[in-house]
């Protein structure tokens, strides 16, 4: 038995900005951005049996959309991605609250020097650069349950945390809430003995082992 299958060609229109779904979320969804504005598309030239891909994206530094064609890469219009086959579209949430956000903090880091500094996940910061809803800073990604810092990273701790002045900590945490707040960041002495004893007693085991092991 044969099947064939034919490629749906129906033009459907889509927004480049504004996307609200809101009316389309559960009533418990506890999102509170329901905006959403495009940033990529994928179209396929062709029929079901084959074909050709293209795909247009925004530049996010300066908002030009681009075609990308194979290894061509061209400048296009607003209009033209609006107009075009789309085969798949990426939207991305926005906030305009997010944004603002975001100069704040860029405008205080400009300010005079802190005397007082705090350290933030840099894995929290880029998702507050990046997401329109970044959640509660977390800083236990590179703290202990005893609040320093583990053995495991100690070596690499200056690449998990973005060091930042008083005033913008103060910003984040008002709004965003979470933490826990960090000053310092201190090896946990807690943490290394527990290490020390557990490599003392692997240590011993092993060489209780190999006696063992030699007297059989």
């Amino acid at each position: 038995m044969t099947s064939y299958s034919s490629k749906i060609s129906n033009y459907v229109k889509y927004p480049l900005e504004g996307l609200d779904i809101r009316k389309f979320l559960d009533k418990d969804c506890s999102s509170e951005v329901t905006t959403y504005d495009l940033n990529a598309v994928i179209c396929h030239h062709g029929t079901a049996g084959g074909g050709h891909y293209t795909a247009y994206a925004m530049n996010w530094l300066d908002g030009q959309w681009y075609e990308f064609d194979d290894t061509f890469v061209t400048e296009v219009s607003e209009s033209q991605v609006a107009d075009a086959e789309a085969y798949v579209l990426f939207y991305k949430k926005h906030s305009d609250e997010t944004i603002k956000m975001r100069e704040k903090v860029v405008g205080l880091c400009d300010e005079q020097e802190s005397l007082l500094h705090f350290y933030i996940s840099s894995q929290w910061f880029n998702k507050f650069q990046t997401f329109a809803e970044p959640g509660p800073i977390t800083n236990n990604d590179f703290l202990c349950k005893h609040g320093g810092v583990p053995p495991c990273k100690s070596a690499v701790v200056d690449e998990l945390v973005t060091k930042v002045p008083q005033t913008v900590w103060e910003c984040l945490q008002h709004r965003y809430g979470g933490g826990p707040t960090v000053t310092h960041l201190h090896g946990c002495k807690t943490c290394q003995e527990e290490l020390d004893r557990l490599q003392k007693r692997l240590t011993e085991e092993k060489q209780t082992f190999i006696k063992v092991n030699t007297l059989i």
